[in-house]
C-alpha cells in the first residue's frame, strides 16, 4: 500500500488547524442575500459582530447554521412566500427552510416604508400577509436587549427608567454624583431595574 505524502501533509495541516480554531469557534448565520458590502455591513450591525456571516451561495466550512437572516423581504416577495410560492433562487432556499421548520428572520419588511401613503385595506393586507409568514416561522428580526443601560445625565427619572425597561435593560449604570428621584427609585423597583453607581 503506497502512501501519498502531498495528501498526508493536507490532511495533517487541515486537521492541526481544525483544532486550532476551535477555540474561537463562532456560531455561523445564512444571510440569504447576495454578498453585497452595504447589506453586510447593514446585518453586521443589526444582529452583531458575535457570528461568522456566509451568504447565499457561498461555500461555507460550518457544519450547520444557527441562524437565517432575511435583510429585506418585499412586497411580492411577501405576497408569494404567503401563499407557499417562491420566485428566484434565494426565496426559493426560504421557502426551503420553512418546510423545513426553520425559523427565518427578516430585518426589513418592504411594505412598512409605505405606511404613510398606501391605502388602509392595502397596507391591511400586507400586515395579514406578515402575521401569516410568522405562522410559517419567518419572524421580524428582533435585536438583542441590551442588559446594561449606562445614562451619562445626572438627573435620573422615572422616564428615564422606563425608557430603560423598554429597551429590555435590567441594569441603569450611572455616575456615582448622578440624583436618582423619588419617583426614578419606585419605578426601578417596579421594573426590576437595578441602578448601579459606577464610574
Amino acid at each position: 500500500m503506497s502512501v501519498d505524502v502531498n495528501e498526508l501533509v493536507k490532511s495533517i495541516a487541515a486537521e492541526v488547524l481544525k483544532q486550532l480554531q476551535g477555540g474561537d469557534k463562532r456560531e455561523c448565520v445564512l444571510v440569504l442575500a447576495e454578498r453585497d458590502c452595504l447589506v453586510a455591513e447593514k446585518v453586521r450591525d443589526c444582529v452583531g459582530g458575535e457570528y461568522e456571516y456566509f451568504f447565499y451561495g457561498e461555500d461555507s466550512p460550518c457544519a450547520g447554521f444557527s441562524r437565517y437572516i432575511v435583510p429585506s423581504l418585499c412586497v411580492c416577495e411577501m405576497s408569494d412566500l404567503a401563499v407557499g410560492k417562491a420566485q428566484g433562487r434565494i426565496m426559493t432556499e426560504v421557502l426551503r427552510l420553512l418546510l423545513l421548520g426553520r425559523t427565518v428572520e427578516v430585518i426589513e419588511f418592504g411594505y412598512q416604508a409605505y405606511a404613510q401613503t398606501a391605502p388602509g385595506p392595502l397596507y391591511a393586507l400586507y400586515e395579514a400577509h406578515e402575521k401569516t409568514l410568522a405562522g410559517f416561522g419567518l419572524r421580524k428580526f428582533q435585536p438583542k436587549a441590551p442588559e446594561t443601560f449606562r445614562f451619562r445625565e445626572h438627573l435620573v427619572t422615572e422616564k428615564v427608567v422606563s425608557n430603560v425597561a423598554a429597551q429590555g435593560a435590567s441594569v441603569l449604570i450611572v455616575s456615582p454624583s448622578a440624583q436618582v428621584t423619588p419617583l426614578a427609585a419606585e419605578a426601578a423597583r417596579n421594573l426590576n431595574i437595578n441602578i448601579s453607581k459606577t464610574l
